[in-house]
């Protein structure tokens, strides 16, 4: 049996040979489960922020779109407060209804509003014989929509004056729309109303205005307003002649003459000469007058 010579001096030793390949510890995979965890949970993370800042941005948008498409009722509201200001020809075709006065065509519960126009074209206001239609329409708040914001900056307003810190009323700007929007209202409104041939597409009249419970309708012309309030006016009769009547006749045919009525003087009227004044005469006095002091004699 041969024996092995020990190594020389110098040599470098040998290295032990690799482990066989076989299965990997459990403490060799805590390290890429846990990063893998990590980034699951992050990605989860940013999706959510993503879903929300998509929701937001919706949410603004939404009320931007709102305000925008309300800005000529709130002009309209704002514009109201002074009528005065308005055009002649606009208050001559407005018509503003509140809940506590009575209107013969008008009525409100708590459905909304109903009213009805009688049978003239809301538009030139001529009588039409077309049967009237029903139309029912949602229209925006407007008082609701401008006081909202207004309230939230006045308040933003008073708590940067009390506690003086201006945060106050930059958080009050963007909030007062946003808040407004929230709130927002709409108020059902059902017309009965008759638009003639030469106008049946012009749907867009009479234009609706909702200022909290008042109702504000705008015809196309002025007698419909006239109609809507006081009904409609008398037509003017044409007198007939009257049918003859058959007299008696006189002699030859001539008929006989009218008694005139008899008339009974007041017991203390005066003669018609001496009740009227004539100045191109002197005055004259009987006895009675030139002596009527009972002292001088």
């Amino acid at each position: 049996m041969q024996e092995t010579s020990p190594p020389s001096d110098g040599a470098p030793p040998e290295r032990p040979a690799p482990p066989a390949a076989g299965p990997v510890s459990p403490d060799g995979e805590r390290p890429a489960a846990s990063a893998s965890s990590a980034d699951s949970a992050l990605a989860r993370s940013l999706a959510q922020v993503r879903r929300l800042a998509g929701a937001g941005w919706k949410f603004l948008s939404d009320v931007a779109r709102y305000y925008w498409g309300m800005r000529e009722a709130l002009w309209e509201y704002i514009a109201g407060f002074a009528p005065n200001l308005m055009s002649e020809s606009v208050r001559m075709r407005e018509v503003r209804l509140a809940p506590y006065e009575s209107h013969a065509l008008a009525e409100y519960d708590s459905s909304g509003w109903k009213a009805t126009v009688p049978g003239r074209c809301v538009v030139c206001g001529e009588p039409t014989p077309n049967a009237p239609t029903d139309e029912t329409r949602a229209v925006d708040d407007a008082s609701r929509a401008f006081w909202v914001p207004v309230a939230m900056w006045l308040t933003g307003t008073a708590l940067a004056i009390v506690l003086w810190s201006r945060w106050y009323l930059i958080l009050a700007l963007p909030l007062g729309p946003v808040l407004g929007y929230w709130l927002r209202a709409k108020v059902s409104v059902q017309l009965r109303l008759a638009r003639c041939d030469a106008h049946a597409a012009r749907t867009n009249i009479p234009q609706v205005l909702v200022w909290g419970s008042v109702l504000v309708l705008r015809f196309g012309h002025k007698i419909v307003r006239k109609v809507f309030l006081y009904g409609e006016p008398m037509g003017i009769t044409v007198p007939q002649p009257d049918a003859p009547t058959s007299r008696p006749g006189g002699a030859g045919g001539t008929p006989p003459p009218t008694a005139r009525p008899e008339s009974i003087p007041l017991a203390d009227s005066p003669a018609p000469e001496d009740a009227t004044i004539q100045h191109d005469r002197p005055p004259a006095f009987n006895a009675d007058d030139e002596n009527s002091s009972p002292v001088v004699p």
